[in-house]
């Protein structure tokens, strides 16, 4: 096996590789049925070690399985620092397609497919007992499908989805939906209040100390001495006709 591409020894039973990139690039093939949570430890463990110099691909060929499984990696990829590619090989279903858009960027080849459903998942015990849990799961379900599908569906379709229609798309269908989901994305921002590359306009952060001053000092000096153009401007505005409103006419 060649340098470029190894298998890293402690995770020899796993499905992890590793190549040079700007830091690590590290491949994750996220194969078959998501199982058990402790099957996916390495995973979780190397997209919130990774840095941002890093990049964590994650080849999927899976067609879903354990939703909490599939929280537990969401979970790390949104704590990741490292840039989080997901990439379709072929097969994404059900719990995979969270697990995917959940990714920075992706990609997908031209055999992928993707799956969408509401979630399978069945429970014993008293009547009363089945009852609960299948309202409980009725909640959490439509919560999910609604808040991890959002842009990346219509509403129409995410009402489809959670009365238990089934949804297929391919690769050109993927891409086409990714571009809007991603736009959608990206002006929800991050979140956190905090964060100023979020918080700012986009004009705001390109912006030098000097040219802010320069703007604050312009500003100052027009309303202090305003120019004819403004002032004919403002006259205009004050003589602008303004609509009334008759008592009896309805103002939603």
């Amino acid at each position: 096996m060649s340098e470029e591409s190894k298998l890293i020894p402690m995770f020899s039973q796993n499905k992890t590789f590793t190549t040079e990139f700007r830091g690590v690039r590290y491949e994750y093939y996220l194969t078959g049925v998501i199982g058990a949570a402790e099957d996916y430890l390495d995973l979780c463990n190397i997209l919130r070690s990774a840095t941002q110099q890093d990049e964590v691909v994650i080849r999927i060929n899976s067609g879903g399985g354990s939703v909490h499984t599939g929280n537990m990696i969401i979970n790390a990829i949104n704590e990741s620092e490292a840039n989080v590619i997901g990439f379709i090989e072929s097969d994404c279903g059900s719990m995979a397609t969270f697990i995917f858009l959940a990714c920075h960027t992706w990609g997908v080849s031209d055999a992928a497919e993707f799956f969408i459903h509401t979630c399978s998942y069945g429970n014993w015990g008293k009547e009363s007992e089945v009852f609960s849990q299948a309202v409980f799961m009725r909640k959490q379900v439509d919560k999910m499908v609604r808040t991890r599908y959002k842009a990346f569906l219509s509403e129409e379709e995410i009402s489809a989805v959670v009365k238990g229609e089934d949804l297929f798309f391919d690769a050109d269908e993927i891409m086409e939906r990714l571009e809007v989901y991603a736009e959608a994305r990206n002006e929800q921002g991050c979140g956190d209040p905090s964060c100023t590359d979020c918080s700012e306009p986009e004009e705001l952060q390109s912006r030098t100390l000097e040219e802010i001053i320069k703007e604050a000092v312009a500003e100052a000096l027009e309303s202090k001495f305003p120019s004819p153009v403004a002032e004919k401007k403002a006259a205009a505005r004050k003589k602008a006709p303004k609509k009334i409103v008759d008592s009896a006419e309805k103002v939603d």
